[in-house]
């Protein structure tokens, strides 16, 4: 029994010698695409500590130290005699993004392959942001916007790690992305005895090159005007968009327009060869305080554009508490298109499609 004891006091005593005395952080960084690697910084006091099944000795680097070298922070302490611990990760199976040059233009091109938290662009002088908090599928045009301090924010970094990060990655003054990786999709790494564990990953993508089918000409914008306007539109119990193409149907619209009204205006001089006339019923709304209203119109591709804006009452207006029905008729400048889409100005998604009733 008493060698038992002595045994346990040993180990004991051992143990002891690899714990720290203090407050002990790590924090992972994980490097794909540039490195494939995880590098690995510890901070606190100096000691051993129990690490992959070994012992790891901490200790403080020189005062005569400087955080030179690619990926060396100032404040780390030194990892088994680096300034951190190094191991080589296996390369993503599928690339979190991919970010291409469109012609002719400074934009660019991202496509997102799987979940991220956000793109940057470093365009050899600069850092920029792309996206934020994007989900995987998205392929679209961006415009690029200053990020500013540089990779400062990322993950979980410490303004030391990602101002290490951003000078090793920038060292060769090449233009790169870098997108942010969701905490959740990261390898697990535990360490015992830690009293904090931060983890951020990246994902360099170090050769841009330029798609030129992501080029789009810029739009034509086209002289536009409302010819009418009004909210008690009758017949129309949801929305409705239409080209109209002829005398007839502008009589017919136009009646149900103005319904409501004991006297209907007389009927606007239209040239139905020439200009494209658009029909925007926005349905029936249980109060007032709606409206709907056209910000521009463009030709994109060959395709006729719409950007309305859909206003609706705030929270707690004052509005006529009525049944009304918002509409517009609006004539474009020019003829011979089948259709005409509609959409919103701020998001750029679809609100419908205006056809000829045939």
């Amino acid at each position: 029994m008493p060698r038992i004891w002595l045994l346990l006091v040993v180990i004991g005593v051992t143990l002891a010698g690899c714990v720290p005395t203090s407050a002990l952080r790590m924090d992972d960084l994980y490097v794909y695409g540039a490195e494939n690697a995880r590098l690995t910084y510890f901070y606190g006091e100096a000691g051993q500590i129990l690490y992959d099944g070994g012992s790891l000795t901490l200790a403080e680097p020189p005062d005569s130290a400087t955080a030179a070298g690619a990926y060396v922070v100032k404040g780390a302490l030194l990892a088994g005699g680096g300034p951190f611990l190094r191991v080589a990760m296996q390369p993503l199976s599928v690339e979190p993004i991919v970010v291409s040059r469109i012609p002719f233009t400074t934009d660019l091109q991202v496509a997102v392959q799987t979940d991220v938290q956000e793109v940057v662009y470093y365009d050899g002088q600069s850092f920029l942001r792309l996206l934020q908090a994007e989900d995987a599928g998205t392929v679209r045009p961006v415009v690029p916007r200053p990020r500013l301090n540089g990779l400062r924010g990322l993950g979980q970094l410490t303004n030391a790690e990602a101002d290490a990060l951003a000078a090793a990655l920038t060292a060769s003054g090449r233009p790169f992305a870098l997108a942010s990786l969701p905490l959740a999709d990261l390898p697990t790494h535990a360490v015992d005895g830690l009293s904090e564990h931060r983890r951020t990953g990246v994902y360099v993508q170090r050769d841009i090159a330029t798609d030129a089918s992501a080029y789009r000409p810029a739009p034509e914008r086209l002289p536009w005007d409302v010819v009418a306007r009004g909210d008690q539109a009758v017949g129309f119990a949801a929305a409705s968009y239409q080209l109209i193409t002829s005398q007839t149907e502008l009589v017919s619209l136009w009646q149900r327009a103005y319904g409501s009204r004991l006297t209907v205006p007389p009927l606007p001089n239209l040239d139905f060869q020439r200009e494209t006339v658009i029909a925007v019923f926005m349905g029936s709304r249980s109060t007032g305080g709606y409206g709907v209203d056209v910000e521009d119109v463009s030709v994109e591709e060959g395709e006729l554009y719409v950007d309305l804006t859909v206003t609706e009452p705030a929270p707690g207006a004052i509005t006529t508490q009525a049944l009304t029905s918002p509409w517009l008729i609006l004539r474009v400048q020019r003829g011979g298109y089948a259709a005409a889409w509609l959409r919103d100005p701020g998001s750029g998604n679809l609100i419908g499609v205006a056809r000829a009733d045939r």
